[in-house]
């Protein structure tokens, strides 16, 4: 009974959700209605917090969107402007303003960044949160700043973050013993499990989660399963991290 009530409030929340916020309710929604007025969209796009997401639709045919993009809280994209106004104050002129945005695969757009009209984002890019991206952006890199610059190639981003790991794990055992007086559960690190799960074992659910987000569950399983972890099962990790901690 409790589920069935706990169901039925989901229910409920997502009907109001559509009521309140209409084409911008969810992800889903948002991606439909973009499509459906002549948007070109690809598969696995994901649009985070909608209602906070500006996406303009003067020319929606003039955006092209690839697969496996992740579009995150208060970004902005732009296919034109209307700074000729102040032209058109001084001269009493119409003067048109118009361009493309073309996002290509495996991209991440960071929180309130702006994308302006005639920009190119090649694929496996990552825009960093609060770029002004007003040119076009390679293949295969981490661009951000304003404006907009590529930082480092897409592989030396990879490098860093795989050193990063274990030290940002610590730094979530040191903050939760902190927080809460003691060591936290396995699940809470739920994006760095592979420091410490043993591949012979069952996954839990947090973690196969985390698995999911791209849709290419089995690539990343035959990954892990072939890989072998920095520490032999998560009392082995939690050692560690005390001893981290105490330094």
């Amino acid at each position: 009974m409790i589920k069935n009530d706990a169901g039925d409030i989901m229910k409920v929340k997502k009907i109001v959700k559509k009521l309140v916020y209409k084409n911008k309710a969810d992800s889903d929604t948002y991606i439909a209605y973009l499509r459906s007025i002549g948007m070109a969209i690809g598969d696995r796009v994901s649009i985070y917090e909608p209602r906070t997401v500006c996406i303009d639709t003067t020319r929606p045919f003039m955006i092209e969107i690839g697969n496996d993009v992740k579009i995150t809280r208060g970004v902005t994209m732009l296919t034109h402007g209307y700074d000729w106004c102040v032209l058109a104050g001084l001269n009493d002129i119409v003067l048109g303003s118009a361009g493309g945005i073309t996002i290509g695969n495996n991209v991440f757009i960071g929180m309130n960044a702006t994308i302006l009209k005639g920009v190119h984002i090649g694929d496996n890019v990552v825009i960093g949160a609060g770029s002004l991206v007003n040119k076009d952006i390679p293949d295969n890199c981490v661009a951000a700043g304003n404006p907009c610059r590529v930082i480092m190639p897409i592989d030396e981003y990879y490098e860093k973050r795989q050193k990063a790991q274990l030290t940002e794990a610590f730094e979530i055992y040191a903050w939760y013993l902190k927080r809460y007086g003691k060591e936290p559960p396995q699940e809470i690190f739920d994006e760095f499990f592979w420091l410490f799960h043993k591949r012979d074992e069952p996954l839990p659910a947090a973690f196969s989660h985390q698995m999911r987000w791209h849709g290419r569950y089995k690539q990343v399983y035959h990954h892990l399963v072939h890989t072998q972890p920095l520490f032999d099962g998560y009392d082995k990790f939690l050692a560690a991290a005390r001893q981290a901690c105490e330094q």
